[in-house]
């Protein structure tokens, strides 16, 4: 932890919010300024918090997705190049897709090219950033050859290097389903052989894109593999060099999906076996070189394995993990949950919801404590700043950009880098800044504003003030300059005339509201020579000028909350502080106030844990956006889609439930009818020699033993990083024409007659999508012969198949290994909840 320096004090030290420096006819010492914390407000700021999806390559001649309302999630509102969406939420950050579905044996065309050009044009234009994801399919198995890989590389890289001013950071794509490393060509962790492939696709990014661009991965098992491998299997050599390697970052999906994240930490690898534990300590630990913070994002999934409902393992795992950004798009089930969670006040974190903590505390939060300066300065002197801050967010700023010490009297503005500070050292908790800088030496003599500027790096942002940096203070930011205020006025040379600020405004309150106004009061300042008006500030927007004590803000939409602040002015232009913040709520409703139809729910299969049910599709003015259910008064569910199963239930028990259909407006439809269900009776355990019951003893997948001690495991399943997923006690199976599960028996079998597979299927028909192979008999599930010359048949409720080994060619002396494959062209989910031999 930095340690506090020795400060200087003027005589009578200054605590206003915003002080100002008053100048006497001696010569200033150095004057130190308390600032007045804001905890609570939910302010934007560049390059961190949620992101929203959109498409920004908008052609459908060269984007199939443009349009395409079979695909999930998809809605017009994703071609919207002007993002209100993200922009009405408080976001300044977006994310999109790249699809290359139709070009996995072709280069790409120009016009994609100059539609991702135009894409990332629109998002400047907007003043957001944005994140990046290749991909050549959705939800599916994708091969493309790595030398066409290479190639979309270079062509893609061209376009975002010359945009690269407003991409935050690239998630590296390109390699299986939604382009996430996994499902699909090259995205075998345990192969040696795809190795080299994958490190050459990562290398040819990092080689092609500028070093501001961080490159998020999403295992951190490939992290491993790209930047500290325990052996280098790449035969030209492994060539990322440190800050390339220092760029790799870490994308989160399925955060807290499951104790694994689904997936994301639980994969086997050539280089040897790591414990999951092992593999959440590299990401807590992961940094730069210099020790500089990382960029983790994500998003979390359709699933709720932690069942998160307190909000306590979301803001456990963002510190740990010094998480950046998240989609707020995806998924509902756990953003919702954040949305209802109301959290109790705790040290500088105020009582809120804990969607509004995430919003607040993702990234960097910057609060100044003090700042120590000058209170006179000459032309051609030095200006020294000492200052104190708190980091209240999760991370330090990820990229790099100057401080600067700005002189400003409305006429004459000196931009003056403190080149010896460097923000990304700014890390969680408290930091001091120590700097110099030089005020030039033909400097205009007079009272100028002191103020300390965050700007975007890059030239062409640098004058925009929503790509700089705003402090979580009081009365410091300055909207349409950009920068923090430390000072109202500091003297450059001699002061002459009027140097003194009118007294900060008192008693502000909302006097009145209608469906479009706000109106508000407040109480004189005073001033030594004279007030001559009030500066009334929307958030960070100065929306009036008035000279009297009352202000009406006019234009406002239709049942919105607005914050508002007041300044003084006097005739020397001297400006107090800001006076506390009021909130303003207009009546009426503003947009779309048209909830959807009401969806009519039905019972489709139970078990004795679970509940599946279904509904008809709600209708909507603008579009139904998803559906919540609820069991009895508690919401446990929030599908896109018309189905919905309610898991860990408790056996033989009856549970009522309703459903709403919600819009993206957040209007709710009236609850359904209510549907009553009693789970089924507790199954009998398994009798006979149990091969793998799924209840957790032995773990699945992570111990690789099933109940004989014995190697089990799986791959390309869309769930569970590959294997499969257990929950509830038993092994459920997501597949799409993709999928291979083992299970070593090596016991003679002779002492029994049949193989029992107690199974379930989500449609009910799946025997015919795989095989099952035992003892050198290998037969599609639906081809096996049941006593009495009947077949499987694979139904929605769970069913004990009980296959005779002898009459379907099974050797009982060597039955070697029971695999299962899903090549058949079907896509669907399988659940088994044991697997024994009687």
């Amino acid at each position: 932890m930095p340690t506090r320096s020795l400060r200087m004090f003027t005589a009578t030290t200054l605590l206003a919010a915003l002080a100002v420096v008053t100048v006497g006819a001696a010569p200033a010492q150095a004057a130190t300024v308390t600032y007045q914390a804001d905890l609570a407000t939910a302010f934007a700021n560049p390059e961190r918090g949620y992101h929203n999806r959109y498409e920004i390559i908008n052609d459908p001649a060269v984007n199939d997705y443009v349009n395409a309302a079979t695909i999930p999630g998809f809605n017009p509102d994703l071609l919207d190049r002007t993002f209100a969406r993200a922009k009405a939420n408080g976001n300044t950050l977006v994310h999109s897709y790249v699809h290359l579905d139709k070009y996995k044996t072709q280069a790409l065309p120009q016009a994609l090219l100059d539609n991702l050009a135009s894409g990332l044009a629109a998002v400047r234009t907007a003043g957001l950033k944005i994140v990046l994801r290749p991909a050549y399919t959705w939800d599916g198995y994708a091969t493309v050859a790595e030398a066409q890989i290479l190639a979309h590389i270079a062509q893609l890289n061209a376009v975002i290097t010359a945009n690269a001013d407003v991409v935050l950071h690239l998630e590296t794509g390109y390699l299986g389903a939604w382009g996430e490393w996994h499902t699909g060509g090259l995205t075998n962790p345990s192969s040696v052989e795809e190795a080299p492939a994958r490190y050459r696709i990562v290398k040819k990014i990092a080689d092609t894109t500028p070093a501001s661009i961080p490159l998020a991965m999403r295992y951190p098992i490939y992290i491993k593999e790209m930047v500290d491998p325990t052996s280098c299997v790449v035969p030209e050599g492994c060539t990322l060099t440190q800050a390339q390697k220092d760029r790799i970052s870490f994308h989160n999906d399925c955060f807290l999906a499951d104790l694994n994240d689904m997936g994301t930490y639980d994969n086997p690898s050539w280089m040897g076996w790591f414990y999951i534990e092992q593999k959440k300590q590299w990401m807590y630990d992961l940094a730069t070189s210099t020790g500089f913070n990382k960029m983790v994002g994500g998003e979390t999934c359709g699933a709720d394995g932690y069942n998160d409902a307190a909000c306590v393992n979301a803001q456990t795992e963002m510190n740990k993990l010094n998480f950046t950004e998240i989609n707020e798009d995806y998924a509902a089930v756990n953003t919702d949950k954040w949305k209802a969670a109301n959290l109790a006040a705790s040290g500088n974190d105020p009582a809120e919801t804990c969607f509004t903590r995430i919003k607040r505390k993702m990234g960097y939060r910057l609060r100044l404590l003090d700042a120590t300066f000058p209170t006179t300065v000459a032309p051609g002197g030095s200006l020294a700043l000492t200052a104190h801050l708190n980091n209240d967010g999760w991370s330090g700023l990820i990229k790099g950009r100057t401080a600067y010490l700005v002189l400003d009297n409305g006429t004459n503005r000196y931009n003056l880098p403190l080149s010896s500070v460097d923000p990304r050292t700014w890390l969680a908790g408290a930091s001091t800044v120590t700097g110099s800088v030089a005020v030039p030496g033909g400097a205009v003599a007079g009272n100028y504003k002191l103020a300390l500027w965050l700007p975007d790096p890059v030239a062409g942002l640098q004058a925009r003030p929503e790509y700089a940096i705003r402090f979580a203070n009081t009365g410091t930011w300055d909207a349409a300059k950009g920068y923090n205020v430390l000072a109202s006025s500091v003297t450059v040379g001699s002061c002459t005339g009027d140097c003194t600020a009118p007294s900060t405004p008192t008693g502000v309150t909302v006097s009145g509201v209608t469906n479009t106004s706000v109106s508000l009061s407040w109480t004189a300042s005073t001033d030594n020579v004279g007030v001559t008006g009030y500066q009334v500030f929307r958030g960070s927007t100065q929306v009036g000028t008035p000279t009297g004590t009352t202000f009406t803000d006019t234009g406002r939409a239709p049942g919105q909350t607005y914050q508002y602040t007041v300044r003084a002015v006097d005739a020397a232009g001297n400006v107090s502080g800001a006076s506390a913040t009021v909130s303003a709520t207009t009546t009426g409703c503003s947009g779309d106030c048209t909830a959807p139809s009401t969806p009519t729910l039905s019972s489709t299969a139970k078990t004795d844990t679970s509940v599946s049910l279904s509904w008809t599709a709600s209708t909507d003015n603008v579009g139904v956006t998803g559906y919540e259910v609820f069991r009895g008064a508690t919401l446990v569910g929030s599908p896109t889609g018309t189905s919905f199963t309610d898991t860990g239930l408790t056996a033989s028990t009856a549970y009522s439930y309703t459903v709403k259909a919600r819009d993206a407006a957040g209007n709710r439809s009236a609850a359904g009818n209510t549907v009553t269900v009693t789970t089924e009776a507790t199954p009998q355990p398994p009798t006979g020699l149990v091969l793998d019951n799924f209840d957790g003893t032995p773990a699945y997948p992570s111990s690789s033993q099933n109940d004989l001690g014995k190697w089990t495991g799986a791959n390309c399943f869309l769930d569970g990083g590959g294997s499969g997923a257990v929950t509830g006690g038993a092994l459920s199976l997501r597949y799409n024409n993709c999928g291979w599960f083992g299970s070593d028996v090596g016991v003679d079998l002779s002492a029994y007659t049949y193989l029992v597979v107690r199974i379930k299927g989500a449609a009910g028909g799946e025997q015919s999508h795989f095989n099952l192979g035992l003892g050198g008999s290998t037969k599609v599930f639906g081809d096996f012969t049941l006593d009495g010359g009947a077949h499987p048949v694979i139904t929605t409720a769970y069913q004990d198949i009980k296959i005779p080994m002898v009459a379907n060619g099974i050797n009982r002396n060597s039955p070697s290994q029971l695999a299962m494959g899903f090549w058949y062209g079907g896509n669907s989910t399988i659940t088994i909840d044991h697997i024994t031999f009687q």
